[in-house]
């Protein structure tokens, strides 16, 4: 459901005849609380067990605020809105990461991210198909209603979950003060790798993030179709593809080397890019999630992986994965705000041809400054 959220609130804003400034700013309102609630979220589950009652709060707040963007949509109540939206969405992730972590030991860890990684796709696949059904019968708002009752039925199965997962983390209660924490967080960035991979994923978000928002709001500006459909088969598209994507690199994680793949995945972007920028129709767009998926069902599945490597030692795993999933999502935030004034003031060609020029240098980075984290013959 979260995953959808930003990319239907765009083509309902966009119908609504908000500027293109106006709408990459309240995307950006959402990243900003899911980039606070991502690195105090992974802080928190260090050294806090109770991850069923975090959960069921989300899909409360999830619930609660598309409701209000259903009803009022002004400026001021769907940027407060999406911003606690975000908030609410961005920890599902670390959450479901430290369950995974506590439930499936270090040796299963990665292949269960895979696997969790394949449904949720495959639920962001369904509902982007559901939300396209709903949009067509009763219009743009009708997807922010779906999302909402989701939530609602994410929040009955967040009670089937066992008690197991509520188990103390080995390391509770340590470095519960800001400033402890902020001392492990610079002890922890003197790992060269570490600050190569972090600076990496940032960048790529910058460069990735506002892509689909970009294509959404093109289509629909250029009246090209109905535009409820055009989230939803850009998400159907990508999810699908990644779900044996995310699922087969889980499972072979612990017998390939990580930097290949991941170069390759940061490559397809600026690939994508290119594809915007000759065409908007439906051939195009089809291809283009095609590689979506491929390059995001690789590198969500890597990115655990790789901290899992830098930080087998450390014991803020967590920690790690809130920061860098924080890193990431303000590079998103950034490229929203960036490409919204950018697309005002020079039109969407130029945008995506920027971005695309910045794939080409993040990609570049990672190849010559990241080193191999995974050591196959130690498996």
């Amino acid at each position: 459901m979260q995953d959808n959220l930003g990319n239907f609130l765009t083509a309902f804003l966009t119908l609504q005849h908000w500027p293109s400034n106006r709408i990459g700013v309240a995307i950006a309102a959402g990243g900003l609380g899911a980039v606070l609630a991502r690195f105090v979220g992974g802080w928190t589950l260090d050294i806090v067990a109770r991850r069923r009652l975090m959960l069921a709060l989300c899909c409360v707040v999830t619930c609660a605020s598309v409701g209000v963007m259903a009803w009022l949509p002004l400026f001021y109540p769907i940027l407060l809105a999406h911003f606690i939206a975000g908030g609410a969405g961005a920890l599902f992730t670390p959450i479901l990461a430290a369950i995974s972590q506590h439930t499936a030991g270090a040796k299963g860890y990665i292949a269960r991210m895979g696997r969790n990684e394949s449904f949720n796709h495959l639920g962001n696949a369904s509902s982007g198909l559901l939300m396209s059904i709903l949009g067509k019968m009763m219009g743009p708002v009708a997807p922010l209603w779906g999302v909402g009752g989701l939530a609602a039925v994410s929040l009955l199965l967040v009670g089937g979950f066992s008690s197991q997962v509520d188990e103390p983390p080995e390391h509770s209660g340590k470095s519960v003060s800001a400033h402890e924490t902020l001392r492990a967080v610079f002890t922890l960035l003197s790992e060269p790798r570490l600050t190569v991979f972090l600076a990496t994923y940032l960048l790529f978000n910058m460069a990735n993030g506002a892509v689909v928002p970009l294509m959404i709001e093109r289509y629909a500006f250029l009246h090209l179709g109905n535009p409820a459909t055009v989230p939803a088969t850009c998400i159907v598209v990508a999810q699908i593809t990644m779900v044996p994507v995310a699922y087969l690199v889980g499972k072979k994680a612990p017998h390939w080397p990580r930097k290949p793949l991941f170069v390759l995945a940061l490559a397809l972007q600026p690939v994508r890019d290119s594809l915007v920028v000759l065409s908007a129709g439906w051939p195009a767009l089809i291809v283009i999630q095609i590689l979506d998926g491929l390059s995001s069902g690789i590198i969500l599945v890597l990115f655990y992986a790789i901290l899992a490597d830098i930080a087998v030692k450390s014991g803020r795993r967590n920690l790690l994965i809130g920061l860098g999933l924080a890193l990431g999502t303000v590079g998103a935030l950034l490229s929203n705000l960036a490409s919204g004034m950018l697309t005002s003031s020079y039109g969407f060609s130029m945008t995506f041809v920027a971005l695309g020029v910045a794939g080409v240098i993040v990609a570049g980075l990672f190849a010559l400054g990241m080193p191999e984290t995974h050591s196959i013959s130690s498996d």
